[in-house]
């Protein structure tokens, strides 16, 4: 239930707005400025600490499906630090970028009203259109805002890679996303020309991951985030017929774009040649991926504590000088939180995302198709790196958990058929229905 102002003396009530106001500004700014993202950040939380109502603001979030698999992972983190091998530095490091597990559901606590989850997903959106723009922008000139560690070559022309923020990985996490996204709005729109509009977005960062992007996990993202799409959101006979186009429409991409043609054969190339060239992109994953299940098999149960994976793997590693290389993360969400917090760890991790599925398949159109998007996309992207653990990505995943988890975003916003929300889950997640329930499918 979202807290009345009648309840709030006149400064916390100027706090709670000033917290929710600074959150827009986090969801505008985390994916092209990191830095001001974490700022912002601090500063919601303390206006949320200055608001006070905790007591208030814990009833109205408890029943909340996100809470309890958050706390539940972050116990387990913070219980890992007890008995960790790893140095404290790398445990601090661990522990604070999971921290934004419980910064989530702070968020979670301020988003309790439609409007202001709105105001979030536009900011969002909103950050998205500039990388967007800045993609294309950048196929001609080369702007000033595109640093050299997000594109060190910054090569200009058509089919090359224009990565704008961060790493290639990330942007394309996100844009794959924000495809999923622009055609929710498509069918949620009334007229014809704002469904053209989105209809061309989507199409437009589609492309920006097939021909202007390098790696791959983009390119498995957005397959996997597409065909979810097309399950959730077209009905009928006409989700086979679909099916068929996207898949139509993919392979004309792979055999049109030189990019993801050359990333492919490269990928082949890679897994063929991985015991003997551990330095590639595919080989560096299978050899992260021996090494981690090597060390699971000596603790399964308790793991080897948070921060751990460091010391862990540099103890496997025949050159001690690869540990930089190899050190950082396995590129595997699930083998990671194993490793480190054994197997409840990756129980945990495996109860926050099923709870995130079974919300947005419960939720109400258009809403559900945001939700199951993106846990495909957090689903996806965990088998082949750790985005709890990538700086931007837990920023994307566990703020835009919250903001969709929070209650429903676009609900009304077209003419579309929707299920009733579990009704345990209905006073804290979801906005009531007008007229008699319709029972689930």
């Amino acid at each position: 239930m979202p807290l009345e102002p009648a309840t709030m003396t006149r400064l916390q009530e100027r706090f709670d707005i000033a917290a929710k106001w600074a959150l827009v500004g986090v969801f505008l700014s985390f994916p092209v400025a990191l830095g001001l993202a974490n700022t912002l950040s601090a500063v919601v939380v303390l206006c949320w600490l200055a608001a006070g109502h905790y007591r208030q603001r814990w009833q109205a979030i408890r029943h909340n499906p996100m809470v309890l698999p958050a706390l539940l992972l972050f116990g387990l983190i913070l219980l890992g630090t007890l008995y960790s091998t790893g140095d404290m530095a790398h445990i601090r490091l661990h522990t604070l970028k999971y921290s934004k597990l419980l910064i989530a559901l702070v968020f979670l606590s301020l988003l309790d009203q439609a409007r202001w989850r709105r105001y979030c997903l536009g900011a969002f959106a909103a950050a998205m259109l500039f990388i967007l723009a800045s993609v294309y922008a950048s196929i001609w000139i080369r702007l000033p805002w595109i640093s050299l560690r997000a594109n060190p070559a910054q090569a200009l022309g058509w089919g090359v890679d224009h990565t704008v923020v961060g790493d290639y990985i990330t942007q394309n996490v996100m844009m794959s996303f924000f495809a999923v996204l622009c055609l929710t709005l498509c069918i949620a729109s009334q007229k014809n020309r704002w469904r053209g509009l989105w209809l061309a977005l989507a199409g437009l960062a589609v492309l920006s991951i097939t021909n202007l992007s390098q790696g791959r996990t983009g390119y498995f993202v957005l397959a996997a985030c597409l065909l979810t799409f097309v399950l959730t959101a077209i009905p009928g006979r006409g989700r086979y017929a679909t099916l068929l186009l996207l898949a139509t429409v993919l392979a004309a991409g792979l055999l049109s774009s030189r990019t993801m043609e050359a990333r492919f054969q490269t990928a082949w190339v890679e897994i063929k040649n991985h015991n003997t060239d551990i330095h590639s992109s595919v080989g560096h994953r299978l050899y992260n991926y021996k090494t981690v299940l090597e060390l699971i098999r000596e603790r399964p149960v308790q793991g080897w504590g948070t921060g751990s994976y460091d010391h862990e793997s540099c103890r496997m590693i025949v050159n001690p000088v690869e540990c930089v290389e190899f050190g950082w993360h396995p590129h595997n969400q699930y083998l990671f939180f194993w490793l480190e917090n054994g197997l409840p760890g990756l129980l945990a991790y495996l109860f926050l995302i099923s709870r995130l599925v079974s919300y947005g398949r419960a939720a109400a159109a258009p809403d559900r198709f945001l939700i199951l998007g993106l846990a495909c996309a957090l689903i996806a992207d965990s088998l082949t790196n750790s985005p709890l653990f990538s700086a931007r990505e837990n920023h994307f995943f566990l703020f835009m958990m919250a903001l969709l988890m929070a209650g429903p975003v676009l609900q009304g916003a077209g003419k579309l058929s929707a299920r009733p929300c579990p009704s345990g889950w209905r006073r804290h997640s979801a906005a009531p229905r007008s007229g008699k329930n319709i029972r689930a499918r």
